[in-house]
């Protein structure tokens, strides 16, 4: 393991951030301009990105049966607490206190609970209980892959990022041939089924983030000591915002010239920032200046540490307040969306300390490496 970056830490809870707003933003009729306009599920895009760019570099050596195990064991302990912790407590609340009325499958709770339904294209089964841990299975799809694809990538990085390129051109494909609808309110396989949720389709991402933690690795001292490594850093952020902001009108822009399916449209719109993403990631950790001061601030840092509880939590609240719209009567708007994000931090926090810490390193301690033989130095 090497040391943390405290930049990055910081960036993740701008990702978590843009899903907030994205599921927010029409219940308290604030942004949701802006969320027409920004496609802010691309939160999700750049969190694929830096997955497979801080993996790589803090495990950028990982042989071994055992050592693979132990990754994917601590992966596990990483995400699998909060989810069935969000997974119960929805269930929970939606049965008794709400009264909803809920009724869940066999199937849905057995593909929820095992992180496995985005393999399935139906929404009911990757939408079900707490709908945005779709994002889980995806990333223990690439946490499964990961031993294998960081076995020598110094020389195979190209072949890896060139398949998982493939894969994603699959999904399109498949949504194509499959006549899959765009937009539908029945419970079908769609194009986003194939080309938002289906984790083969989104490996591409992750891969492209290790390409670019694997160059963090080999050139980031470049970038560290250079005289312009603050510009580095600004820079960075450019690339990040114009990709977030330009890509997806590219992508509608080539749909309605007639360059482009439907379905592809919709892969370039979601994914097609990735790329830039990649690099933004590059320029950013090894610069030094005001951008990476900034992130370093440590209320920043604390926020992208409790991120994965943010996401995990938010929409249950928000979904909470459309079954009980009486608990908003009354209050300004900008108030009660203030009001949902400071309760959203708080059950964050919480969560991070009460559930998510604990039980990760409980499941940890589980798989302990076991000590090396002592010498016979060590033994005299």
């Amino acid at each position: 393991m090497k040391q943390p970056v405290p930049a990055l830490t910081s960036l993740r809870f701008f990702a978590a951030a843009m899903i907030v707003i994205q599921h927010s933003a029409s219940y308290f009729h604030i942004l949701e301009d802006f969320t027409h306009k920004f496609t802010l599920i691309q939160g999700v895009t750049f969190f694929f990105v830096l997955s497979g760019f801080i993996l790589t570099y803090a495990h950028h050596s990982l042989e071994g049966a055992a050592n693979s195990a132990r990754f994917i064991w601590a992966r596990i302990a990483r995400v699998w607490p909060v989810h069935a912790f969000t997974m119960g407590l929805l269930y929970f609340l939606w049965v008794y206190p709400y009264a909803t009325g809920l009724t869940v499958s066999t199937q849905e709770v057995l593909l929820n609970i095992s992180l496995l339904q985005a393999w399935s294209q139906l929404p009911s089964n990757f939408f079900a209980f707490n709908g945005v841990a779709w994002t889980l299975s995806v990333e223990m799809f690439f946490y499964a892959m990961f031993p294998l694809l960081i076995f020598n990538f110094n020389k195979t990085w190209h072949i890896k990022l060139g398949m998982a390129a493939f894969l994603a051109i699959t999904g399109v494909r498949i949504a194509i041939e499959s006549h899959a609808p765009i937009y539908t309110t029945e419970n079908v396989a769609s194009v986003a089924s194939w080309t938002y949720i289906w984790p083969v389709t989104r490996l591409f991402e992750f891969v492209l983030g290790m390409t670019a933690g694997h160059a963090f690795i080999k050139y980031g001292h470049k970038i560290r000591d250079s005289k312009y490594s603050g510009a580095f850093g600004v820079a960075s952020l450019v690339v990040l915002l114009g990709a977030a902001w330009l890509v997806p009108a590219l992508g509608w822009s080539l749909e309605a010239s007639g360059a482009v399916s439907p379905a592809t449209r919709s892969w370039i719109a979601v994914s097609g920032s990735s790329i830039f993403f990649a690099v933004s990631l590059f320029m950013l950790a090894p610069s030094v200046g005001i951008v990476t001061n900034i992130l370093k601030w440590k209320p920043l840092v604390l926020l992208g540490e409790i991120s994965f509880s943010i996401y995990m939590i938010h929409q249950l609240v928000v979904r909470s307040l459309m079954i009980n719209p009486s608990w908003t009567e009354g209050v300004p708007a900008g108030w009660a969306m203030a009001g949902y994000w400071a309760f959203v931090i708080a059950a964050s926090y919480v969560t991070w300390r009460l559930v998510e810490k604990p039980c990760q390193r409980a499941m940890v301690s589980l798989f302990k490496k076991s000590p090396a033989p002592a010498t016979l130095a060590q033994r005299a």
